[in-house]
């Protein structure tokens, strides 16, 4: 499905390539929105325009700046879209086998919410999902701000142009300090997998069935 969406995606912005930063921006806005975000492929439709911005086929700043953009307004949409609604909207809306996938994030945000905003940029499951729980859980606008704004400048240029990345990362940092930073980057995104990947505790386990038993007493 993807194969045949990426070929007359490339040859349409190759000809158009005026438009190539605003459709940047569009994709990795519509990907990080809840629920939009499943269906769009953005992340491959923007690797895609990166091999033509190594080829020098398209400019390489204006889809990184429209990607940015995107990215960083999208997931702040999100969060702010759950800000609003509040903790209602889940209990109402939310399908039963996602309880406990929102019980483990509730949980993660209580420990690693800065890194788990982070992180989720470089997940394709998780980008559109943890700045919703972000907005529910209560957040702060400028915690969240703090992680959002900074893992979209990181990522934009890792999914657009992941050699220069790796070229201007090794040439910043030096030899004898690289190996701390992976080992650091490492454990970090082991960390948020491990998190993610526990069960819910009692607490939240007990509440869960609560909602189950009265959702199933209501009319």
């Amino acid at each position: 499905m993807q194969e045949q969406v990426i070929g007359p995606f490339l040859d349409w912005v190759a000809r158009h390539q005026d438009w190539a930063g605003p459709v940047a921006f569009l994709l990795a806005f519509t990907e990080s929105l809840p629920v939009v975000g499943f269906f769009i492929p953005g992340s491959a439709l923007l690797f895609a325009a990166g091999m033509l911005i190594l080829s020098g086929v398209l400019p390489a700043w204006p889809v990184l700046l429209g990607a940015g953009l995107g990215a960083a307004l999208g997931d702040s949409t999100g969060y702010l879209m759950a800000r609003h609604w509040g903790p209602g909207v889940v209990r109402r809306h939310l399908p039963r086998r996602h309880w406990r996938l929102y019980a483990r994030a509730r949980i993660g945000f209580r420990r690693w919410g800065l890194w788990a905003v982070f992180l989720s940029r470089f997940f394709a499951p998780l980008r559109a999902f943890i700045p919703v729980v972000a907005g529910l859980s209560g957040m702060r606008h400028w915690h969240f701000q703090l992680a959002n704004l900074p893992s979209a400048v990181v990522w934009a240029p890792l999914l657009l142009m992941p050699g220069q990345a790796v070229g201007w990362f090794s040439g910043t940092v030096s030899e004898e300090h690289l190996p701390i930073v992976l080992l650091t980057m490492s454990g970090m995104a082991l960390a948020a997998w491990r998190l993610l990947k526990r069960p819910p505790s009692h607490a939240v386990s007990h509440a869960l069935q609560v909602r189950k038993r009265g959702l199933r007493k209501s009319p």
